[in-house]
């Protein structure tokens, strides 16, 4: 898929990834261990780095091994991708992504009876529950990974976007690996916040945690609706001339 480095490339890998830094596994979850989490300063920091290298280590093996299978089908199917059928296929799913995003903004669910902030609240529940034991962590990070990875929309995206570069599994890994780390990048700050001021950055940690609950859910649909536009901008065109029987250049 040409269309995808030529209109994100390495810029749209760093936003992707910001987007994703925000979301429930690698911000909200972090900054409940930090605000709940019993002990000192340093035992609460060093126990949400714990938190933060497993979920961070459980994105980049999946990216790793998503991108390994994803490569071969690359190098075999490639030129499929620019036939008008599958060009029709993409059109369509990139007007179902916009579609969904309307559904999953939160005006939409509040409109429809639902919580937005119902999920984040669950994972709060969990992440008392869990912060005064590392096992306890380790297992919160897999289960949070494993959940999240079931809506990993930017992150599939930015795997696209990195095959599409054409580095090869070596460094194309070594491009995950910077990926991973400006997902946690944010809560590693977060971290020497409390590090450096200990509870008096409760008012800190706090006001930012109200901001991810709040725009999680949020800025989640308008990157799955962005990403929905440019597969309908890169591929509707070539499609809709396929359809009404026109010569595609």
């Amino acid at each position: 898929m040409d269309m995808l480095p030529a209109v994100a490339g390495p810029l749209g890998l760093v936003v992707l990834a910001l987007v994703d830094s925000t979301s429930m596994g690698t911000l909200v979850i972090p900054l409940i261990l930090l605000v709940v989490g019993e002990g000192g300063a340093r035992r609460v920091s060093s126990r949400t780095l714990l938190y933060l290298l497993i979920i961070g280590v459980f994105y980049l093996l999946l990216g790793i091994a998503l991108l390994a299978g994803l490569l071969p089908l690359m190098d075999r199917l490639g030129h499929l991708l620019a036939t008008p059928q599958v060009m029709l296929v993409l059109a369509l799913a990139g007007a179902a992504l916009v579609w969904w995003s309307f559904r999953i903004d939160p005006a939409a669910i509040r409109k429809r009876g639902g919580d937005p902030e119902a999920s984040a609240r669950r994972w709060t529940a969990r992440a008392r529950s869990a912060s005064g034991r590392p096992s306890a962590l380790v297992a919160l990070a897999l289960g949070a990974g494993l959940i999240e990875a079931a809506s990993m929309i930017p992150y599939l995206a930015a795997l696209g976007i990195i095959a599409d570069l054409g580095l090869g599994l070596p460094r194309g890994a070594l491009v995950l690996v910077g990926y991973c780390a400006v997902m946690i990048l944010p809560a590693l700050v977060l971290c020497g916040v409390r590090l450096l001021l200990g509870r008096r950055g409760d008012r800190v940690l706090e006001r930012v945690h109200d901001w991810a609950v709040r725009h999680a859910s949020g800025a989640f649909s308008w990157t799955v609706g962005i990403i929905g536009v440019l597969l309908l901008l890169n591929t509707a065109g070539p499609a809709l001339t396929w359809l009404t029987g026109g010569q595609i250049a």
